[in-house]
Formats: structure tokens, sequence, C-alpha cells
């Protein structure tokens, strides 16, 4: 290893590290209110919920990031920006799965991304019900709390279990309908679970074989494609191309071979949506 990959290396350990941290904080002040009376919620848009709490991580998870990488941009789900001074830029969501958590339901995780302009540099999805906290860093790998994790290797649809968003805001629900007419019948299971993050984490894990998301943002995904490629899988916008910070449709499989046979069923639709 040369000196100038060393150094590099050990600078994304680093503020992987840091990023880590500041994701289990925000972890913990999330459960301090979930499940009790004391979270309160107003409507966002016709289908979503935010809480008081998605505020509160938002601000924790800010304010460590300024103090942590104070030229780094900073892009937020609720709506906070922070312009940067360099080429990088980091995309949160303080709170992914916002619904289930106003409802007691224990699928939400918090999600940190950062890039270097369209580059994935790092990842953590952190699951505070579970203890759990994924995360990966490019050319790294992807971990697990202390283990390393891979891709489940499925290569053929009919045996994948697919992680399925339907969206139901303007074009979701026809373009949503469509893909699971398109894709149901060639598949093993169908699942939605309401945490975009937490389900590519899942797919990088091994424990779902893929994912499919529409009108979707960079901090829907950011983190979790991430995962999905440091494990050994496959990622990409819905047309197979290098996904980036302006793709708003994402698809990542276990395997390349999955990942392909996955696109070409869903090149079957006469109706794409980017």
């Amino acid at each position: 290893m040369s000196e100038i990959t060393y150094v590099l290396v050990m600078g994304l350990q680093s503020e992987l590290a840091i990023a880590v941290e500041i994701a289990q904080q925000s972890g913990r002040l999330l459960l301090e209110y979930y499940g009790t009376e004391r979270v309160s919620t107003r409507a966002k848009g016709r289908h979503d919920v935010v809480t008081a709490v998605d505020t509160a991580s938002e601000d924790l998870i800010l304010e460590r990031l300024r103090a942590a990488f104070p030229g780094d941009g900073i892009v937020a789900e609720e709506g906070s920006e922070v312009e940067a001074r360099a080429n990088r830029r980091w995309y949160l969501d303080p709170l992914d799965g916002t619904f289930n958590y106003s409802r007691g339901v224990p699928f939400w995780c918090v999600s940190l991304a950062l890039f270097q302009g369209d580059e994935p540099l790092l990842g953590v999805v952190h699951d505070p019900t579970r203890g759990e906290t994924f995360r990966a860093a490019r050319g790294l790998g992807a971990w697990l709390n202390e283990e390393p994790i891979r891709c489940s290797g499925a290569s053929e649809p009919s045996s994948a279990v697919l992680h399925l968003t339907v969206e139901l805001l303007d074009d979701g629900p026809p373009q949503g309908l469509a893909d699971l007419n398109v894709l149901a019948p060639h598949i093993l299971r169908t699942r939605n679970t309401g945490s975009a993050a937490l389900a590519l984490a899942y797919v990088a894990a091994g424990r779902f074989d893929a994912m499919l998301h529409r009108f979707a943002h960079t901090w829907d995904f950011g983190a979790g494609m991430l995962l999905v490629q440091e494990a050994g899988g496959s990622a990409s916008d819905v047309y197979g191309g290098r996904y980036s910070e302006a793709t708003s449709a994402v698809l990542a499989a276990a395997t390349e071979r999955l990942h392909s046979g996955l696109l070409e069923l869903l090149h079957m639709q006469s109706n794409r949506v980017k």
C-alpha cells in the first residue's frame, strides 16, 4: 500500500468512526421518545408525517457534523442545508421510517452518507431498536457492528426476495403497480418495510436479495447503496447507469446477474420513470 493510499484509508476509517458515533448518539435520542406519548406528529403531505424528534435528531446530527467536518456541506431530509467549502457533502436522514416510528413499528433508522462530488465515500445506517449499526467505506468493505457482511449471492429473480416501495404521491401508485405487475410473477417474494435505508442495509447483510425504490432522494439511498456495493452486490439507477446525487430511482441486488435480470424485467415496461 502506497503512503498516499494509506493516508486516504486511515482518513476514511477515522471519518467513518465519527459518523458511526454521531448516528448512535442520534439513535439514543430517538429511543428516549420511541413508544411514548411524548411523540408529537404533524402532517408532511397527504401520506406522511414528521415528528418532533425528527427535528431534534436532525439538529443533533447537524451540530456534530459541523463541529467534526467544518468544511463539508450537509443536506438533510427535513430541509436543513449547510453550504460546502469543499467538494464534499453529507446526506442525512435523521429518522428514516418516521411513520413506523410514530406508530410504534420497530423498523426505522438513522442514515448518514458522505459524497465527494458524485462519489460515495462512506455510509452508516443505524438501527437503535436492534442495536445494529451497518457501516461501509469505499474500498474497505461493509460491516454490521463488528462483523463483516456480504450479500446473499442470489443470482436468479425466481429465488429473490425483493424490497419494493410503492410511493403514494403523484405518479407513484401507477408506477409502483406497474413494477409489481412486471416483477411479481418472476420473483420469490416482495416486501415493503417503510424504511429505504434499512432495506438497503438488509440487502447488504443478505436478509433481502434486492431493493427497488423510485422517487428517492440521496438521503434515502446514499448510505445503503454503498453498503450493498461494499458487501459484494450491484447498485445503479433503474436504467443500469451509475447512481449519483441527482438520481431519483435506484436498484440494488445481491449479484450482478440478479441485478441484470431485474433490469431486463423492468425494461419490459413501456412507462419508465427516472
